[in-house]
């Protein structure tokens, strides 16, 4: 069957978009070769009578109309139907005669459209439809004369036990009842109920013979002989008579002996594609009874056009948009095929990234869930504050194992010197030791608890001239950097000075770190907050800017001048008549 079905395709590619991108074959056109050459608007063509002969005893009923498409065969039943107005008819909200007919119903046979929703998702119930039935005994509202089921609908069977109990509803109050039966065909072959069994319950079926059994052109409507015959006459008015319709027609009946029987093959390769969808973590979205996958690629981690593009690489079209996909078998899709196109999906499945690039589409950096940051203290990355001060920078601490010694051997640490970058601890304010040292060496303190640098012995201490004097600083930002260095305890001590004096050098060196500490934090907040307050002041000047320019634009609008103008003279008017009063 697979080497059958790969010599059907006349194509260059596969085509999974719909089951009517079916390509005539060549045994297609052998058939088409014996065609009459009669003209069907006089009911001449004998290939066109064969055919609709064949289809209404297929189906059990009386006659049979064939048509250039189904959207015509659905649009002939409905106005045989509803003639008199006012009326209205109940339909799935899914079908095709409500989403892809142009509102025909409502153009063409005058009638309100009341679409339901099942409540089981997949198809209508009697419990979803007599609630909702209109009776003509309220002159407010449109009677209910045609229900319009669809079999198959999505791919999806509609039972023929539910089928028949919205039957005996209609019967029942007197209200046609109507099938889109376009894939009736695949019910049919799925289910193992023939045509006849499914079509006796229904006043009208269209069969779409392209999407169906693939068929070049057409679909053909059943029905009883006086319904058929008011159709042909509708189908003349809605300008659908054709002539020489016969090699068409004969096309179409070769499908249907041909083609038809071939469906459970179809069925079997859907089937597969969705086992290979679900495998690769795609979610399928409707039943999988007949030639229709629907399919959701989010949890897979690729979205549809990355598959589309892949595909394409194969020979291969499918339809869809973001993660969401619809693919069609047809009898012209061979094994062969669907396996390039699973090994497609495994090559997608199996790259890397994919999925958190998903998730990212998908949620909001705040949304994000947790386990995607690399550690618990880590969190969703949110927007900063718009005045956010920097905090000073911390001396790393040294390694209790193993600190750094005064007479280490270590080059750098002997023979460097002081380093040229300060940098600020953060301790209590109030607190007698020193709050600046320099980053990379270790506090050492002498018997009286001064503060001595690590890498110098006592005696080779700087004396106070080579330090430099507080005027000296050339910036805030200087000092900050440790260009300058501050006036300090070690000056006084080296200069000769008393341990009285050492203190009070030492005690005016904290007091003045904590002030220009303290004066710098002022002049950086002062000049974040001068910046942001910019910032707003742009944003409200051009927010303004707009309102202003929406205000001129109102007050010299021609209609408001005419509003202002006839304002005025309701005014003068209304104070001429109290003069007069």
């Amino acid at each position: 069957m697979q080497k059958s079905s790969k010599s059907l395709n006349p194509l260059p590619y596969a085509d999974f978009r719909s089951d009517t991108a079916t390509a005539p074959t060549p045994d297609m056109f052998a058939a088409m070769m014996k065609s009459s050459l009669g003209d069907d608007v006089y009911n001449e063509d004998d290939s066109v009578k064969a055919l609709e002969r064949y289809v209404a005893t297929l189906c059990g009923h009386e006659a049979a109309l064939y048509c250039s498409s189904g959207t015509m065969t659905n649009q002939l039943a409905h106005r045989v139907h509803l003639s008199n107005p006012p009326q209205s008819a109940i339909v799935d909200i899914r079908s095709h005669v409500f989403n892809y007919e142009a509102g025909g119903i409502s153009f063409h046979s005058q009638a309100a459209v009341y679409p339901i929703m099942p409540a089981n998702g997949q198809y209508l119930t009697v419990e979803d439809i007599a609630p909702r039935l209109v009776f003509d005994v309220d002159v407010h509202y449109a009677p209910t004369r045609v229900i319009s089921l669809e079999n198959t609908l999505n791919g999806t069977i509609m039972p023929i036990e539910e089928i028949v109990r919205i039957r005996e509803l209609t019967l029942e109050h007197g209200i046609k009842l109507h099938l889109d039966g376009a894939r009736l065909w695949h019910a049919s072959i799925a289910t193992g109920i023939s045509m006849r069994e499914y079509c006796s319950h229904f006043d009208t079926i269209s069969l779409c013979l392209s999407k169906g059994v693939g068929a070049p052109i057409g679909s053909i409507l059943v029905g009883k002989e006086d319904t058929i015959k008011k159709a042909r006459h509708f189908r003349l008015l809605f300008g659908g008579g054709w002539r020489q319709a016969g090699f068409l027609a004969e096309a179409a009946l070769f499908c249907i002996k041909t083609n038809w029987p071939t469906m459970e093959n179809t069925h079997r390769q859907a089937r597969w594609l969705e086992r290979a969808f679900r495998q690769v973590g795609c979610r399928i979205t409707n039943p999988v009874d007949t030639n229709m996958v629907w399919v959701d690629t989010t949890d897979a981690g690729f979205g549809v056009d990355v598959l589309m593009a892949e595909l394409a690489k194969e020979d291969i079209k499918i339809s869809g948009s973001g993660f969401n996909a619809r693919v069609v078998l047809h009898y012209q899709i061979s094994d062969e095929v669907i396996g390039k196109f699973i090994d497609v999906l495994h090559k997608l499945a199996s790259l890397p990234r994919m999925k958190v690039a998903v998730d990212l589409t998908r949620k909001s950096m705040r949304e994000q869930p947790s386990g995607i940051y690399k550690s618990d203290d880590e969190s969703p990355p949110s927007s900063p504050a718009p005045c956010a001060l920097p905090s000073p920078k911390k001396l790393p601490l040294e390694d209790p194992e193993n600190p750094r010694s005064k007479d280490s051997t270590d080059p750098e640490v002997a023979t460097s010197p002081l380093p040229d970058k300060a940098v600020f601890e953060e301790k209590d304010l109030s607190s007698k030791k020193p709050h600046c040292f320099f980053e990379g060496e270790e506090q050492e303190k002498d018997s009286d608890g001064l503060v001595t640098p690590p890498t110098l012995p006592l005696g080779a201490i700087r004396r106070k001239d080579q330090w430099p004097l507080p005027n000296s600083f050339s910036s805030p930002s200087a000092f900050l950097k440790g260009a300058d260095r501050p006036v300090s305890a070690y000056g006084a001590l080296s200069s000769g000075g008393s341990l009285e004096e050492v203190g009070n050098a030492q005690k005016e060196q904290d007091e003045s770190t904590v002030r220009r500490t303290q004066s710098l934090d002022i002049v950086e907040t002062m000049r974040q907050q001068t910046a942001f307050d910019k910032g707003a002041d742009k944003s409200l000047g051009a927010e303004a800017k707009k309102m202003n320019k929406l205000q001129y634009r109102l007050s010299h609008n021609p209609a408001s001048k005419a509003l202002k103008r006839a304002s005025g003279r309701i005014v003068r008017w209304g104070s001429l008549l109290s003069r007069e009063s």
